[in-house]
């Protein structure tokens, strides 16, 4: 028997988590012709949605961002960056420093994927009544993420 008093709700969540997770991903790659623009990971739009809300940031912002290490941002900016999505231009004043900035591409492509997202979204919800959508958003919303 697990420990946790609310492990069968825990696993009941954790399929329903993944079930969710496996239908954005595949649902958001239909929705590219009507959105065009390169498929992105979770971890590149939330660091191209960094980038355009908050300015250039160095690789160590992105890693805390993110919650990863150094190295797994330093690999996922080497791949914004192989894809024009992001560039890499060193401090004027210190040239030590390395700042990562969005592109236009990256802007378009942050646009398209969270509009794919979305619609996606828009069609999971569509058959649920206003009260569980509030009562969905309020429970999402009261948990408190490290």
């Amino acid at each position: 028997m697990d420990a946790h008093p609310h492990a069968s709700y825990v696993a009941r969540l954790e399929a329903a988590v993944d079930r969710f997770g496996r239908y954005m991903t595949s649902a958001a790659s239909r929705h590219l012709a009507e959105v065009p623009g390169p498929m992105l990971s979770g971890s590149q739009r939330v660091v191209l949605r960094a980038l355009v809300d908050n300015g250039p940031q160095q690789v160590t912002e992105v890693a805390n961002h993110l919650n990863v290490t150094l190295s797994a941002a330093t690999g996922l900016v080497d791949r914004l960056v192989k894809a024009k999505l992001v560039t890499r231009d060193r401090d004027q004043k210190d040239r030590r420093v390395v700042w990562v900035k969005v592109t236009p591409e990256g802007e378009q492509a942050v646009k398209a994927a969270e509009q794919r997202r979305r619609a996606v979204l828009g069609q999971l919800v569509c058959d649920l009544s206003e009260t569980d959508l509030s009562a969905l958003c309020s429970i999402l919303e009261r948990i408190d993420y490290p």
